[in-house]
């Protein structure tokens, strides 16, 4: 009888109420926890690789300046040092601005040293840069102009070439990110 007795009173039942409610606010604390870790997991990987695509982007506009730079300069006039370092970008092969590896055939990235003409030390990481030229022979132009009332004219013709650069950028940073820019060059010659 005195078990019987014992589960009338309920006077206990607050005390396991309060300790379920904290199992259960336990448990789901536990879960916000790990949502909120996964969430800055995810929020990191996405800043890593938005850096890298920026990096890369930035790799393949410096690379652009380079071309120019080393065009107007007739190639690295300085043989003593190979590499070559102008500010944040060195150049490991002058004659880079003259290659013909057809990168985009041969589906050749910078992702190595071996595939690297220069890199570019801008944020964490490596920017790797890669340059293939193509020279194509413009289309050419005749303009004649008639000359006063007279009705003798000038004539000129022109035409001409021009240098195509196709241009790879790899970025390699944080977190194992990595992003990849390619462009086309025109130069006129």
């Amino acid at each position: 009888m005195w078990i019987f007795g014992r589960l009338k009173d309920d006077s206990g039942s607050a005390l396991i109420m309060a300790i379920m409610m904290l199992v259960l606010l336990t448990v789901i604390g536990i879960s916000a926890l790990n949502n909120t870790d996964l969430e800055l997991s995810i929020a990191g990987n996405e800043k890593a690789h938005k850096m890298a695509f920026y990096f890369a982007e930035g790799g393949n506009e410096v690379s652009k300046e380079l071309v120019e730079v080393a065009i107007q300069e007739r190639g690295w006039l300085d043989n003593a040092a190979d590499p070559i370092t102008l500010n944040k970008v060195t150049v490991t092969d002058k004659n880079f601005f003259l290659s013909q590896i057809d990168a985009v055939a041969n589906s050749i990235y910078p992702d190595s040293a071996a595939n690297r003409d220069a890199t570019v030390n801008f944020g964490t990481g490596t920017t790797g840069l890669l340059f293939d030229v193509n020279t194509v022979l413009s289309s050419g132009g005749a303009v004649q102009m008639i000359a006063g009332y007279e009705g003798k004219g000038k004539g000129s013709a022109s035409g001409g070439a021009w240098a195509i650069y196709d241009i790879r950028s790899q970025h390699d940073g944080l977190n194992n990110s990595q992003a990849r820019v390619w462009s086309q060059w025109l130069h006129l010659l």
